[in-house]
């Protein structure tokens, strides 16, 4: 996880220097199955050896997901 945070979180960093969708958040995969609990799907998503998941935004929003500044 990310510096320690336990809680949902974007990395809104990484996403603007990849030039990301705006409709799209990358998370941490180790988040996925709250996802999928909800039937909501996810992309799997690697970027320098790191996993990530790929989002919709207006699901990251609905369980409750934190948006942050960061970059890996």
């Amino acid at each position: 996880m990310s510096r320690g945070l336990t809680t949902i979180h974007s990395h809104s960093g990484l996403e603007r220097e990849l030039k990301f969708p705006k409709h799209y958040v990358l998370v941490d995969a180790c988040f996925a199955s709250t996802f999928h609990k909800y039937g909501m799907n996810t992309t799997p998503f690697k970027n320098q050896n790191i996993e990530y998941i790929k989002v919709k935004i207006l699901d990251f929003v609905k369980v409750g997901g934190i948006f942050k500044n960061l970059d890996c």
